[in-house]
């Protein structure tokens, strides 16, 4: 039993250690920028949602064991792609049992937190468009007011601005970062924009 223990670890060690390597070869957060109208069109299911559930759990391959975290999230606002309650996504790595995997700039989910979500339903290692370009934060402000930020936290002041550099980015007053309800406006458009094409 200790034998087979000691495989499977070592199993877990080569698979992320090649996980490792394979975000450290193309460097950190290096995907592709996204523009606004890319996390529409690529999206199969777009909504606004909280986080419910943050499960980690081992998977078993050919290959050996691997790490996966299962995110369920209630759907709040369903603007594209879905007329269920909760949509369910997993993304690789996670611990779990003592097995630990990681990639680089994987994004991370808490119970509780609000989100704004552009993923794909296909299989992959992380199922949100444009790697955690396509997962946005809400928070509500002093005023009552729920608001959008990068998953950075950075303020969202126009959609457009999704898969610009940060660098550079000055803290502006919260009255400018844009509003849950501006940004739901704008999906809906863009959304109408692609389907009269």
């Amino acid at each position: 039993m200790v034998d087979r223990q000691n495989k499977c670890l070592r199993h877990a060690c080569v698979l992320l250690t090649v996980a490792l390597g394979l975000t450290s070869s193309v460097g950190a957060t290096t995907y592709l920028p996204v523009t606004f109208q890319e996390l529409v069109t690529e999206a199969d299911v777009i909504f606004v949602g909280d986080v419910v559930d943050v499960r980690p759990y081992m998977l078993r391959t050919r290959a050996g064991t691997i790490v996966k975290t299962r995110v369920t999230l209630r759907v709040a606002d369903p603007l594209y792609g879905t007329t269920s309650i909760v949509e369910v996504f997993d993304f690789f790595g996670g611990e779990a049992d003592g097995i630990g995997m990681a990639v680089e700039g994987m994004p991370k989910f808490a119970v509780g937190d609000r989100r704004v979500v552009f993923a794909r339903r296909k299989p992959s290692i992380n199922p949100i468009v444009g790697f955690t370009q396509g997962l946005l934060r809400v928070r509500r402000d002093g005023n009552g007011v729920d608001r959008v930020v990068t998953l950075e936290g950075l303020p969202l002041v126009r959609p457009e601005s999704i898969g610009s550099p940060a660098s550079g980015l000055r803290l502006l007053p919260q009255a400018s970062t844009m509003t849950l309800a501006d940004l739901r406006g704008r999906i809906v458009s863009a959304l109408e924009e692609v389907h009269r094409r």
